[in-house]
C-alpha cells in the first residue's frame, strides 16, 4: 500500500524518525493507527455508558443529590486507600 501524505504530515513524520524512536514511516504509521484504533474503542465504549445513563434517566433510576454525594465521597476515599 502506498499513502500519500500532505507536506505537513510527511514533516511529522520525518521529525518522529529523526528522534530515534523510530526505525521508519512505517513504524510511524503503524503506531498512529494503532492510537487512532484506541481512540475509536474508547470513544465506543463512552457512547455505550452514555447511551446507558440516558436509559437509566429515562426510566427513573437516578440518584439524589445527596445520594450521588455520598457516592463520591466514598469512591474518593477508596481511591485515596489506593484500593
Amino acid at each position: 500500500m502506498t499513502v500519500t501524505l500532505p507536506a505537513a504530515l510527511e514533516s511529522f513524520v520525518i521529525q518522529k524518525i529523526a528522534t530515534g524512536l523510530y526505525r521508519d514511516a512505517d513504524e510511524v504509521v503503524a503506531e498512529s493507527l494503532g492510537l487512532l484504533r484506541q481512540e475509536e474503542h474508547w470513544k465506543a465504549a463512552a457512547s455505550a455508558k452514555i447511551d446507558a445513563g440516558l436509559s437509566d434517566l429515562a426510566q427513573g433510576r437516578v440518584y439524589t443529590e445527596e445520594q450521588s454525594q455520598a457516592q463520591l465521597a466514598e469512591f474518593k476515599a477508596r481511591w485515596r486507600a489506593g484500593a
